[in-house]
């Protein structure tokens, strides 16, 4: 039980205290608001694609990306959405609220926070695998958020056609970092090796100065982030959608992860997938991390409730570092990590 305490605290609490000193220095106004979303947007383009990158480049190949468990992952993420469209219209009656409650339910932070739990809890191949799963649900969370926020925009906002869908996520940095990992996965295998099986040419070994680059700024991501998501919390706005915050938070934090790891357990004894350590640690990252940054942005800019969809990143950030805690040492416990 003691050891279970303590890998949790060890994984948890460097987060929590990121975000700690984040929180305190927003409250002191040492980042302006122009700095803050500057750096908002600096992370968010360079940054998190380098990770993506990195995160697929340090594959050996293509067949470590596991089909099976990419689908597996896609088919939770649907049934968490097919979840969160019944709570919406269970526990609001305002249709750009219903939106949000829809796009939280399955739009978790795997990007960020979740690659960097993927990371603490798993090593370098729990990073891998992380990155591995994560294209087909960054592919989904960016069409099923547009879809959503404008079916239940009630005509707010502008309402893009399928062409600005598929812009928007041709230029995702997510999504491009990924591509250019996957494009150097295939060029590798055409890769002559010697006699001792290395490759003849490889991006770290001969161009360091541009692989260091890379991994530099991929390496900035998590900590920074977490910092600015920590100057960002504000706890104000919350008396007049009360219900639909709860509703959500406990969503994202508590019940995504449990129904996320029921199934994954039955597929695991179905025989569909393997639930290593390494993808234990991927699943915290998808199923229990707070809402993404990028969802009240959305939101804003399509139609919906932005207030609400700020709030939801917000609380969830606040109180992930609990529910993960808890999360990490249930599966700890489990011998799950």
């Amino acid at each position: 039980m003691l050891d279970s305490l303590i890998f949790a605290a060890n994984s948890i609490i460097p987060m929590m205290l990121l975000m700690l000193l984040g929180y305190v220095l927003g409250r002191r106004g040492f980042f302006s608001a122009e700095t803050v979303r500057q750096m908002n947007r600096f992370t968010f383009r360079f940054c998190v694609s380098a990770m993506m990158f990195r995160g697929i480049y340090t594959l050996s190949s293509l067949s470590d990306i596991r089909l099976n468990t990419m689908c597996f992952v896609l088919v939770s993420v649907i049934a968490l959405t097919v979840l969160g469209w019944a709570e919406a219209h269970l526990f609001t009656k305002d249709r750009s609220r219903r939106g949000v409650i829809v796009q939280n339910s399955f739009r978790s932070n795997i990007g960020v926070i979740g690659l960097y739990l993927a990371s603490s809890l798993g090593g370098a191949e729990g990073s891998s695998v992380c990155a591995g799963i994560q294209t087909p649900v960054i592919i989904y969370n960016n069409i099923m958020a547009v879809t959503v926020l404008t079916v239940y925009s009630g005509g707010a906002g502008r309402s893009p056609g399928a062409r600005e869908v598929l812009r928007r996520i041709a230029v995702n940095p997510m999504i491009l970092g990924q591509a250019a990992g996957i494009v150097c996965l295939v060029i590798r295998q055409f890769i002559p090796r010697g006699a001792d099986g290395a490759l003849a040419f490889s991006l770290a070994r001969d161009l360091p100065f541009l692989y260091s680059a890379i991994d530099s700024l991929a390496s900035l991501t998590a900590p920074l982030l977490l910092v600015l998501l920590g100057v960002q919390v504000d706890f104000g706005a919350v008396s007049h959608f009360r219900k639909e915050l709860i509703v959500g938070v406990a969503h994202r934090l508590l019940i995504a992860p449990a129904v996320g790891f029921a199934l994954a357990l039955l597929a695991q004894r179905m025989g569909f997938i393997t639930l290593t350590n390494a993808l234990a640690a991927s699943l915290v990252g998808l199923y229990a991390s707070p809402a993404a940054v990028a969802s009240a942005v959305m939101t804003e800019e399509i139609g919906g409730d932005a207030e609400l969809a700020r709030q939801y990143v917000v609380w969830t950030s606040a109180l992930s570092s609990l529910s993960l805690f808890v999360l990490v040492l249930a599966l700890r416990r489990m011998g799950l990590l």
